[in-house]
């Protein structure tokens, strides 16, 4: 569920392009949708922001290469 919001929010502005071009960007809704387009893509972005940050205790240990060549992801600690 969560990926597909992710892609919904990333071709949420690509199908209002298209719409717009499709319909000329007189159209009244076509304008509202751009709005609502934004201020969705700004929640979106705000949420992923307070999503994916680390606590504030939490040290960041950036990511590295082990001897027998596995990558180890960076992460909090």
């Amino acid at each position: 569920m969560l990926r597909l919001t992710e892609v919904a929010l990333f071709l949420a502005p690509l199908a209002l392009l298209g719409a717009w071009w499709l319909l000329g960007w007189r159209s009244r809704w076509v304008v509202w949708a751009a709005v609502c387009s934004l201020a969705v893509l700004a929640a979106g972005l705000a949420w992923f922001g307070e999503a994916q940050q680390l606590p504030s205790a939490a040290r960041y240990v950036p990511a590295r290469v082990l001897p027998d060549g596995r990558i180890v992801n960076g992460h909090g600690a």
